[in-house]
């Protein structure tokens, strides 16, 4: 385990309901320096993707959604845990909602568009994506390799909007590591569905981040994450504790739950994005079955971007777990980084990765993370910024951290 911490070690942002003016204020303030990506740029990527819709009608609609998600407050009784937060969430949504002039449309833009489509917003309006969606990432983590335990992460997104992060120190301080002052370690990727059937529960609860709150390890997170599944969705996820007990998460859909243990034989845990690792599970069936769905609403054919989409994301997923397995249970940590940081199809790093020749998203895998949580170190590979050429930067930073 990740040494120098007691048992009960939990940050003072964790221990406690955060301070919903404070958040209100400083995100006032990030919305009116640039309300045209909050506000005005998701509507009209919506617009652009479906012309003959009416903005102020789509707005309209959204508005209400957000306003009936904020009147679902959910049963004290069955979700005690819930309480501050529904309180929290309240005072913090009206204070920004003054401090940036915001309506209540604009405020369902910021807070629900995303879930609106996925429920209602796509069936109602006949919206179709002219582009497939953005693959999201992947993450492995092996409790025993050549330089200990090791966490590492592909972070793939389309390069419009990125920056490369600024170099990392050569050395720092133990205390500043991500892990130091946590018990637990919960890493994400993006998995959602264009179509979901709407959950009973839509009061927005953040519940990845009150299960900082109300657990201390691997078992307690998986516990609360199943109370309050019907919640949160569009993530799977990689869970350890500072035990190295591990599970992984898959929720496509806030409908569905599905844990998965560690390879037994291997010994690694990894989670990918957009995929059901197991296509004869309840979930990857339902996924399957909302996919044909919205093929059928707008009548896609069975070989357009969508389609090979999900199927390159399948072939990803089969890629890192098949190599991992091939890597043994106490890999070279040198292997496992070259599986992530290698070109595809050698690895799966994404180097304008275009899954259908005539249409769809060009995909880049942006940056890899790596953390050795014994060995006390960070490394990071990224690609420079579009206007730099977005070439792949082959040499890591590393920061060395130092008690």
């Amino acid at each position: 385990m990740w040494d120098d911490l007691s048992d009960k070690i939990i940050s003072e942002d964790n221990a406690n309901i955060p301070d919903p003016l404070k958040d209100a204020k400083e995100e006032a303030e990030r919305i009116k320096t640039n309300k045209f990506q909050y506000l005005t740029s998701p509507i009209k990527r919506i617009i652009l993707d479906a012309p003959w819709i009416d903005e102020k009608e789509l707005l309209v609609e959204v508005g209400n959604y957000y306003k009936e998600s904020m009147s679902r407050i959910p049963s004290f009784a069955k979700y005690p845990e819930a309480k501050p937060w529904v309180e929290y969430i309240i005072k913090r949504d009206k204070e920004v909602m003054e401090l940036a002039n915001l309506t209540e449309q604009e405020m369902g833009v910021l807070r629900v568009m995303n879930n609106y489509l996925t429920f209602r917003g796509y069936k109602n309006f006949g919206i179709k994506k002219r582009k497939s969606s953005s693959e999201k990432c992947r993450i492995a983590f092996l409790p025993e390799t050549d330089m200990g335990p090791m966490h590492i992460k592909n972070l793939d997104d389309p390069i419009e909007s990125w920056q490369p992060g600024p170099p990392l120190p050569a050395r720092a301080p133990i205390s500043s590591a991500p892990w130091y002052h946590q018990n637990f370690i919960i890493d994400g990727v993006g998995s959602g569905l264009h179509i979901d059937d709407e959950p009973p529960e839509i009061f927005p609860l953040p519940v990845l981040r009150m299960v900082k709150m109300h657990a201390n390890d691997t078992i307690s997170v998986v516990d609360f994450l199943e109370k309050y599944s019907i919640f949160w969705g569009n993530s799977n996820i990689l869970i350890y504790d500072r035990k190295y007990h591990i599970a992984t998460i898959e929720k496509c859909s806030r409908n569905f739950f599905e844990v998965f243990p560690v390879d037994p034989v291997a010994g690694f845990a990894h989670v990918s994005g957009m995929v059901c690792r197991n296509p004869d599970s309840p979930q990857a069936k339902y996924q399957k079955e909302k996919r044909v769905q919205y093929q059928q609403l707008f009548n896609l054919p069975d070989d357009g971007a969508d389609a090979i989409f999900w199927h390159i994301c399948y072939v990803f997923e089969l890629m890192l777990r098949g190599t991992l397995k091939t890597l043994g249970r106490n890999p070279k940590s040198k292997d496992v980084m070259e599986l992530f940081t290698s070109a595809f199809p050698v690895g799966l790093r994404k180097d304008a990765l275009k899954p259908h020749p005539q249409q769809g998203t060009i995909e880049y895998t942006l940056a890899t993370v790596c953390l050795f949580l014994e060995n006390k170190s960070y490394w990071r590979w990224q690609r420079a910024g579009k206007a730099d050429g977005g070439i792949w930067l082959e040499k890591p930073d590393i920061c060395q951290y130092e008690m």
